[in-house]
């Protein structure tokens, strides 16, 4: 009964109608869905897309393919390579890795991913990373969509720890990559579940000991009142859900993290935290926590 009394209040309080306080009576008044410039699942895929391109950087350089990497510089890209210095566009750049992978530098590892999504034309990675001469952290790299191509424009890396002698780095390459697609894919499916009015899979979207934290309204514990949450919502007419400049994070190979802004028809916020974990070689939220930070 009490989580009842719940939903009704969030469905009042989210209502796209509101009422004037000076006029004495009721005026409806109406406003469109904040965000409209995109789909609501464009810059899922516009991570996809940048994770893709790293995967083939990444691939390209185990393979010594220094023209392959280097060529995934626009010719103006900056990259700060700590303790080497800064190295001013491509040219430098060939400069600077074609005698390292030529040295026998392999072997390298992205591990700790993050992909933050800036608007649809940018997108930015970090990592840690090793190889069989080293070890150290990407603090950004930024990807750039121009004429339909995804290029770096700067990269800003550093070397933590040299290895006196070369180690077999038995990792695979992009473990960390694989893990972020497959929330994104099944962050994908949850938003079009939401947005083709589907609470099942909204529900089975959440671990049976989930909690979701719906500030400042609720708190929920259990797949089964997380779903009632939904299906209420839905039923009363919420729609069009849509991420706005999404951020995913590898924490472990079995635990990400997600956080966005959002939108639908009736209001918007951000979500804090989607805890997204693997069971049974499923993806599935274990904590959700957003706010509705305004109303229509």
């Amino acid at each position: 009964m009490q989580r009842e009394k719940l939903l009704i209040v969030l469905m009042i309080l989210l209502s796209p109608i509101s009422y004037g306080q000076n006029s004495g009576q009721n005026v409806v008044k109406t406003s469109e869905q904040a965000y409209q410039e995109h789909s609501p699942i464009a810059h899922h895929k516009i991570a996809l897309e940048v994770l893709n391109e790293s995967k083939k950087w990444i691939n390209a350089f185990n393979e010594g393919n220094t023209k392959k990497c280097v060529e995934s510089y626009r010719t103006n890209a900056v990259m700060r390579a700590m303790p080497f210095g800064v190295k001013n566009g491509s040219q430098a750049i060939n400069n600077f890795w074609k005698p390292f992978i030529e040295s026998g530098a392999s072997n390298l590892v992205y591990t700790d991913v993050t992909i933050e999504v800036v608007n649809e034309s940018t997108a930015l990675i970090s990592a840690n990373w090793s190889m069989n001469v080293g070890r150290g952290t990407i603090y950004q790299e930024k990807w750039e969509k121009k004429d339909n191509i995804w290029k770096l424009t700067y990269d800003d890396f550093e070397v933590l720890e040299q290895f006196e002698k070369p180690r077999i780095n038995t990792n695979p390459a992009t473990t960390s990559h694989q893990a972020l697609e497959e929330v994104i894919n099944a962050s994908i499916d949850w938003i079009n579940g939401f947005n083709s009015q589907n609470s099942t899979i909204c529900g089975n979207g959440y671990s049976d000991d989930a909690t979701m934290n719906a500030v400042p309204f609720t708190s929920l514990h259990h797949k089964a009142a997380i779903q009632e949450f939904w299906a209420k919502l839905i039923a009363d007419g919420a729609k069009n859900l849509t991420y706005h400049n999404p951020k995913f994070a590898v924490i472990t190979p079995e635990r990400v993290l997600v956080s966005s802004r959002w939108s639908m028809n009736i209001g918007e916020g951000k979500i804090y935290q989607e805890k997204w974990i693997k069971e049974k070689d499923k993806w599935i939220l274990g904590y959700d926590e957003f706010q509705v930070l305004k109303q229509y």
